[in-house]
């Protein structure tokens, strides 16, 4: 799948990139990982652009989704990977990315930014963190979030633990906000990151 999608959408221009099915990735349904930068010269070529670079699906959500969701995921996490490969830019949801997203979506690929999964992501999370902010969640199936040294992806504003038990639509009845007025007074949906840099 990956191979028909980069040789369809890319020209095949993405270097070759390890796929992993991971059982512990709960939050988001796929994630473009990469361990630097995108013009680092302090790390070897095979590790900026190869090993030190992975592309992630959720076992867990994605096992009783259908071929589309999956195939929808997998070039939404290759978009970020021509970003970082080929562009040499950070991986965002950008101009670029919906731009390109909205080329594959003309043909039916049905790429989305936010994953609708949510009822598959609460049922999965055991803590929750929500923005002081804007009111946005963040779920998690492990204590891997920390209101001291993480920030809201989409505001930068602080997070707070909420309990566990904490129902998704009950979190944004707490924080009212600019940002979700603007919004025609309905739900946001939460911010899945889908993309993660881990450096020293």
């Amino acid at each position: 799948m990956w191979s028909s999608l980069n040789a369809s959408y890319f020209d095949n221009r993405l270097p070759s990139i390890e796929i992993q099915w991971s059982t512990r990735l709960t939050s988001s349904v796929g994630l473009f990982v990469t361990q630097s930068g995108p013009r680092t010269h302090l790390v070897a070529s095979e590790t900026r652009h190869g090993s030190g670079r992975v592309i992630r699906l959720s076992l867990p959500l994605l096992r009783a989704q259908p071929l589309a969701e999956i195939r929808g995921t997998l070039a939404h996490e290759m978009i970020h990977q021509w970003q970082f490969d080929v562009k040499k830019c950070h991986p965002s949801h950008g101009r670029e990315f919906r731009r390109v997203m909205n080329i594959m979506n003309h043909d039916g690929l049905g790429i989305t930014i936010y994953h609708a999964l949510t009822q598959e992501v609460e049922a999965l999370s055991k803590y929750a963190w929500q923005c002081q902010q804007c009111g946005r969640a963040y779920l998690r199936q492990r204590k891997s979030l920390s209101s001291y040294t993480h920030r809201c992806g989409y505001c930068r504003g602080e997070l707070c633990e909420v309990s566990a038990g904490t129902k998704w639509g009950s979190l944004h009845g707490e924080v009212k906000s600019k940002q979700q007025a603007g919004h025609g007074g309905g739900v946001l949906k939460p911010i899945q990151l889908a993309f993660a840099f881990m450096s020293d």
